[in-house]
């Protein structure tokens, strides 16, 4: 229910501020049966800029060891968009691994979140473990429930400390 409102107050405001600011929110995978395509499926129509140039398919591309990313400056955005390793790397379904080779939803979800399944799989390539069809779906519920546990105990180890630019603030 929390989530279903966070999504209603997310819609209004994206609608409330269209031409102003674009609103980024995504809603857990583990309230789905198959994955959400990351950006739009790998380098599809999307892409990011880091404040270093870095060109990236989506913000948590540099989480996949296996992949170097090129800046922007000494090549175009559009030779990175079109040339780049990276960014062919997850493009389109050659790439896929079964179950999503031959899944009916290939070109629905594009095989899902590639940090995801590295963060989880420990492969890049893997099907998402939020899919429902992933060998290691079951992993990502154990996950899910263990970080459920640890958010149910309470902690006074640490209090959040509100940071404002040009004031320092110690914790109470």
């Amino acid at each position: 229910a929390a989530v279903d409102r966070q999504a209603e107050i997310v819609a209004a405001a994206r609608e409330r501020l269209t031409g102003i600011m674009n609103i980024d929110f995504v809603t857990p995978d583990y309230f789905a049966i198959y994955p959400k395509p990351c950006m739009g499926g790998w380098a599809r129509d999307a892409f990011m800029v880091a404040p270093d140039g870095t060109v990236l398919p989506c913000h948590a591309a540099q989480t996949i060891p296996s992949l170097s990313f090129e800046r922007f400056g000494p090549r175009s955005m559009a030779e990175i968009w079109t040339d780049s390793p990276a960014f062919n790397a997850f493009r389109g379904t050659d790439w896929m691994q079964q179950p999503c080779r031959s899944c009916e939803r290939r070109e629905i979800d594009w095989g899902g979140c590639r940090c995801q399944a590295m963060a989880i799989a420990g492969d890049a390539a893997a099907t998402d473990p939020a899919c429902a069809k992933s060998p290691i779906h079951a992993r990502m519920a154990m996950l899910i429930d263990e970080a459920q546990r640890a958010a149910a105990v309470p902690s006074n180890d640490e209090q959040f400390v509100y940071r404002r630019i040009g004031v320092v603030t110690e914790p109470a």
